[in-house]
């Protein structure tokens, strides 16, 4: 009778068991983090932090992985973490649900909001930080140099480039391309280049007001200068590590000094394409450009756009082919409607 007792005994516990270390199994499996990448990956694990651009995941598999943060598309945490977001003082405990196409961001009082990429988020920490997340700055700059060394000798210097500063909601960006030309036997140079600014406020993830600033300086045409300042409305389609697509549409004052010619001050109705298109990992497509409609002078449609090939040599060095075309409808004397140019160099971002 004891015998079959405690026989009975164990295989009730025996079974129980059982049952708590599956259920504890399932339970495990389903609290796991889950971060999807931008190739279609989905990765499970702990999430440990984000710093510095790089996510780091505790995998059952792997043990601890970086990722890029560049390549991630969407995560969502089992449990809530601090989260900081770009241009906020300080992270707050936050949880992060997705579905795999969009990120949902979820603050302490429950407030939800969704965005179609990550690039909100600054740092993930699982402990509350001492610092405050910072401000996002990236940049590119390209170097080229052209000699040909025919009759004229002629030696060409070029450097580009751009300096982005944003938060979550407003972005401040500089460029720069300058050339300078150089004619050995006649010991001359041409100069040309261009400076501008444009700062866009983010009112929702998609829509935006700009305002923007352009100088452009040419020694050796008879349009000397061309200075733009204007104002514009914008839209985000989509702006994520594969693609993105942005248009505006304002109106912008042009102030034209020409050489020979009068002086010209024209009111434009502007607009812009911002495109961008990963084909494969290490090779990039872009475009760039502007369109003006002049409204109080016969000199009507002008147009200045950018675009090119940027192939990655490494995580932060690119081998970049751009061509550069400027096109008015009715130029000045002696003029061509069109004018463009091919540059190749080496970029390096970060």
């Amino acid at each position: 009778m004891g015998l079959q007792f405690f026989r009975g005994i164990g295989r009730f516990f025996g079974l129980h068991t059982v049952w708590i270390i599956f259920l504890f199994g399932m339970v495990t499996m389903a609290r796991a983090d889950k971060v999807w990448m931008e190739n279609g990956d989905v990765i499970s694990g702990k999430i440990m932090g984000l710093e510095a651009g790089k996510l780091t995941v505790s995998t059952r598999y792997a043990g601890n992985i970086t990722i890029n943060w560049r390549h991630v598309r969407a995560l969502e945490t089992d449990q809530p973490l601090w989260v900081g977001l770009i241009g906020e003082k300080e992270a707050q405990q936050r949880q992060l649900k997705s579905n795999g196409d969009q990120l949902t961001i979820v603050d302490p009082d429950g407030y939800e909001r969704s965005f179609s990429a990550v690039w909100p988020v600054a740092e993930i920490l699982t402990e509350q930080p001492v610092l405050a997340a910072n401000w996002d700055i990236a940049g590119k700059v390209n170097f080229g140099l052209d000699s040909d060394q025919g009759q004229d000798k002629e030696t060409t210097f070029t450097l580009s480039g751009n300096l982005d500063i944003n938060d979550e909601w407003n972005k401040n960006s500089f460029k720069w391309d300058i050339e300078v030309e150089t004619e050995d036997d006649a010991d001359s140079s041409t100069k040309e280049w261009e400076l501008g600014y444009a700062y866009s406020r983010y009112f929702t993830e998609h829509w935006f007001v700009q305002g923007s600033l352009d100088q452009e300086y040419d020694s050796a045409e008879d349009l000397r200068s061309r200075l733009t300042l204007g104002g514009s409305l914008g839209y985000r389609f989509r702006e994520t590590v594969k693609e993105t697509v942005i248009t505006t549409v304002g109106l912008t004052h042009l102030w034209e000094d020409y050489q020979l010619e009068d002086n010209q001050r024209n009111l434009a109705v502007t607009t812009g394409l911002v495109y961008r298109k990963k084909l494969i990992d290490n090779l990039e497509y872009y475009f760039n450009s502007k369109l003006f409609y002049r409204l109080n002078s016969g000199q009507q449609w002008l147009f200045d756009g950018e675009h090119g090939l940027r192939v990655g040599l490494s995580e932060s060095l690119s081998l970049n082919l751009m061509h550069y075309l400027d096109y008015d409808s009715i130029p000045t004397e002696g003029a061509d409607k069109t004018s463009s140019q091919i540059k190749v160099g080496i970029g390096y971002s970060w």
